[in-house]
């Protein structure tokens, strides 16, 4: 008589469970990648051309002795702590530009609601001064900086 082979013992429940985790969930992941990728593509964030303009408009209007102007590209809060008189007195103290070009910009809060542009300001005297110009957006991008205060 031959002897029977030895019964194999069967497979326990929860190492059948892990088997079938360790396959499933890479295969969830890979799914779901290229979903997550256009998703980030898809919304990338709120736009800083809005802030960039704003703040480059703002500096022409200087440039060109539009204190009016400029004045009146101030958020509402700094607009009416400050005369035109006293803004063109600012800027002048602080030299005013006769060209600039811009640099880094970026979002100060996460919701995309205010913003900083750096400028890169060359005075009457060839003198650069860069300056971190904050912004708010709301109802269109605003310098609201206390430089000027």
């Amino acid at each position: 008589m031959t002897p029977a082979p030895p019964a194999t013992p069967p497979m326990r429940s929860r190492t059948v469970w892990l088997i079938v985790a360790a396959c499933v969930v890479p295969l969830v992941v890979l799914a779901t990648l290229p979903i997550g990728i256009l998703l980030i593509w898809g919304f990338p964030g709120p736009d800083i051309d809005g802030p960039r303009s704003a703040a480059d408009r703002f500096v022409r209007h200087l440039e060109r002795n539009d204190d009016v102007a400029a004045h009146r590209s101030l958020c509402p809060e700094l607009r009416e702590s400050i005369t035109v008189p006293e803004f063109t007195a600012a800027v002048e103290r602080l030299g005013r530009p006769i060209s600039h070009a811009l640099g880094k910009a970026g979002f100060s809060d996460e919701a995309g609601s205010s913003a900083s542009v750096t400028v890169h300001l060359t005075g009457r005297t060839d003198r650069t001064t860069d300056v971190h110009l904050y912004l708010t957006g709301g109802s269109g991008w605003r310098v609201c900086d206390d430089m000027f205060g």
